[in-house]
């Protein structure tokens, strides 16, 4: 599968999410038009996170959304 149909899968999986690639390489993601209280933010998540590789930002999105179910 090329990077750009995984990065869309993971676009799909978590649409909440805004997925890209930069120019150095490296994936990112950012929440999509939501900012975090700082109860949140206190609690583990994010507003942004980024990984070398699609296999790394997918378990980190995975325990973001684990961790936002939690709360």
């Amino acid at each position: 599968m090329s990077t750009p149909a995984i990065l869309e899968d993971l676009q799909s999986a978590f649409p909440g999410w805004c997925i890209w690639r930069s120019s150095a390489g490296r994936l990112w993601a950012t929440r999509n038009g939501r900012h975090l209280s700082q109860r949140e933010v206190d609690h583990g998540l994010c507003q942004t996170i980024d990984a070398d590789d699609v296999a790394q930002l997918a378990e980190q999105l995975e325990e973001q959304r684990a961790t936002e179910q939690a709360l």
